[in-house]
């Protein structure tokens, strides 16, 4: 019996940090490409499903190729207010993120690097949430000074030259790409 209790305390502390952590539940991007820059605009939902505040540090990373990233804004778009980031690399920021309990909080991320062959914006991290996104939408905009080669991702509309992908229930396994000519 002791044993058992002793494994308990052992065991405790690695299962509470996992039950009291926030869930990534949306997002909402919208690209623009043009002949200088691809820009990425994305509005990122986080859920509390506890009964206790959330403090927790989100790891945001970037495209390999992203060497000419400008972040624009890292915004609290519930609190309206803008959100400290650190740098790590070229290829990621951290910054933490509070959520009330049973409540979400709206992130707003904006960023744009050179415009290249390739062009990828990172959607497989979803899969380190374990959870697939409830809701995802997207859209691209192309400016006519470039031509779109192929997309990784098969849009479900065109329409005036803004491409549109709707997604539920969203586990991607691969990142979103636009290849230019």
């Amino acid at each position: 019996m002791s044993r058992l209790i002793l494994l308990a305390f052992i065991i405790m502390p690695f299962l509470l940090p996992a039950q009291n952590k926030i869930n990534f539940i949306n997002e909402k991007i919208d690209f623009s490409i043009d002949n200088k820059y691809f820009i990425v605009n994305g509005i990122y939902c986080f859920y509390n499903n506890s009964d206790k505040e959330i403090r927790q540090t989100i790891l945001f990373p970037f495209s390999e190729t992203a060497d000419s990233l400008q972040i624009k804004r890292v915004y609290n778009l519930t609190y309206l207010k803008n959100i400290f980031y650190k740098r790590l690399n070229n290829n990621s920021i951290i910054f933490k993120v509070v959520v009330l309990p049973k409540r979400t909080v709206d992130v707003n991320i904006a960023y744009s690097q050179k415009t290249d062959k390739e062009n990828t914006y990172i959607l497989k991290s979803t899969q380190t949430w374990g959870k697939p996104l409830q809701k995802a939408e997207y859209s691209l905009s192309v400016d006519n000074s470039v031509v779109i080669d192929s997309l990784s991702v098969k849009p479900d509309s065109l329409s005036n030259s803004i491409y549109y992908w709707s997604k539920t229930n969203f586990y991607p396994n691969k990142d979103f790409t636009v290849w230019i000519k």
